[in-house]
């Protein structure tokens, strides 16, 4: 009988035990499954409210006038949002452009009826600066078409052209000369912010600009560049849409050149001193750029650099296409996990500096492209090829942005990083109050 009940108990505990085991392991399958998970739809939190906690959103417009069913409308009245989630903004319509014309008749719709216009496609620049309450939006998304002229080196694109699908366009003979470091933005929103990206030599878009077609508020179109209108150009590369929309581009083009890659890492206080000396004077290094460390043990103290150096002007003949980010679940995964505290920074950090490299994968065939170099090879457009999906998930009750942590261009100091690092270490909560005003300031 003794014997009895003390199996009994050993089955229970095993029973309890095993409980206790499976439902972990759900529970932590089910949590790795859910920030695991791509985007279901798009973020919408509402809409913060200024620093001083009055709500930003204007009135209703009073008597609004009727929706011209000559237009394309996209929605009539309702409310958008962009990339952050935390822009919700009421807004007259929302026009679908898809020829020169319907902006031209757009503008002049506005003109006659006092409404403000605002230009978008994206929307990855936050914070409300793609569009205005109660505004006439431009959603240029499908004015797209890129075309490009082989022997000039030129590509002539409409701003709604995003840069992901330009690169599948121009690869793999070509590059883009200069864009932001993930592809996912259009041409019109890095035209209007002035962006730069991984490539130093070559500055900022502006610099690839031979010349645009814009198109004022008063319907009248005019071309400016460089040289010519000099003026109304410098206004509209980097003017966020306020001095007339951009009906056309034309941008230089580079050779697809192959790079091997190299990653260092220095003390963030070392990097002025290391650009000067090592990256600016070497004309070979097409690309670069750097990541901080964000983990509590050496916040903002270290940093990679990644670098590119040229070995080859062209990929060989039968370059495949460009491939996308593998591994995105378990990157989306780590930078998650990230967000609950020291433990899963460092661990992001450790993953970053010493796993990653022993999973990345060359996309060019050394014995193809060059004949001496153990190091990885790829193309200029294979590094610029980056929509980062492991950036977005379905974690529909907090979102991520874009925070500045440094200005004017000045290297962080110390004292900056003490400031950062009480902001930096948490989750950008929708509800957070404080975000509110480095979000209005957000520009890509």
């Amino acid at each position: 009988m003794v014997e009895e009940r003390k199996g009994f108990r050993l089955s229970r505990r095993l029973l309890l035990g095993t409980t206790v085991v499976g439902g972990a392991m759900l529970w932590g399958g089910t949590t790795v499954a859910r920030l695991a998970r791509g985007p279901s739809g798009q973020k919408n939190s509402g809409r913060i409210a200024d620093i001083d906690g009055i709500d930003l959103a204007q009135k209703p417009l009073e008597g609004p006038p009727a929706y011209d069913p000559a237009l394309p409308w996209l929605t009539k009245g309702g409310n958008i949002n962009d990339a952050s989630g935390l822009s919700m903004t009421p807004v007259y319509g929302v026009i679908e452009v898809s020829k020169e014309d319907h902006i031209a008749s757009a503008l002049a719709f506005a003109r006659a009826n006092g409404l403000k216009v605002s230009v978008a496609a994206v929307r990855h620049s936050m914070g409300g600066h793609a569009f205005d309450d109660n505004a006439l939006v431009l959603d240029m998304r499908k004015f797209n078409k890129v075309s490009i002229d082989p022997a000039a080196k030129t590509m002539t694109l409409q701003p709604g052209a995003r840069w992901h699908d330009i690169q599948n366009l121009l690869h793999p003979r070509f590059a883009v000369k200069a864009m932001q470091s993930t592809d996912i933005f259009s041409v019109g929103g890095s035209l209007s912010v002035n962006a730069h990206g991984m490539d130093h030599q070559a500055g900022s878009v502006a610099g690839s600009i031979r010349s645009m077609r814009v198109m004022l508020a008063d319907g009248s179109v005019t071309t400016c560049s460089p040289a010519e209108n000099t003026e109304l150009f410098r206004h509209v590369v980097g003017g966020y849409g306020l001095f007339g929309v951009v009906l056309e581009a034309t941008l230089d083009i580079v050779d697809n050149a192959v790079y091997r890659t190299s990653r260092e890492i220095i003390k963030s206080d070392d990097f002025p001193t290391f650009f000067a000396e090592v990256l600016e004077p070497n004309r070979a290094i097409g690309l670069f750029y750097g990541h901080l460390s964000t983990a509590p043990g050496n916040f903002l103290e270290d940093m990679i650099v990644y670098r590119y150096d040229k070995v080859a002007d062209q990929p060989p003949a039968d370059q495949p296409a460009i491939g996308e980010p593998g591994s995105v679940g378990l990157k989306r995964v780590i930078i998650n996990l990230a967000k609950w505290g020291s433990l899963f920074q460092e661990l992001k950090w450790f993953t970053e500096k010493t796993l990653e490299p022993q999973f990345e994968s060359c996309t060019v065939a050394r014995t193809t492209a060059m004949g001496e170099g153990e190091a990885c090879l790829v193309t200029r457009n294979h590094p610029m090829h980056d929509s980062v999906p492991y950036l977005f998930n379905d974690l529909l009750d907090e979102t991520d942005i874009l925070q500045s942590i440094s200005s004017r261009g000045r290297p962080i100091t110390r004292s900056s990083r003490k400031r950062a690092r009480s902001c930096a270490t948490r989750p950008c909560r929708c509800s957070t109050r404080r975000y509110a005003s480095s979000t209005r300031r957000m520009w890509r």
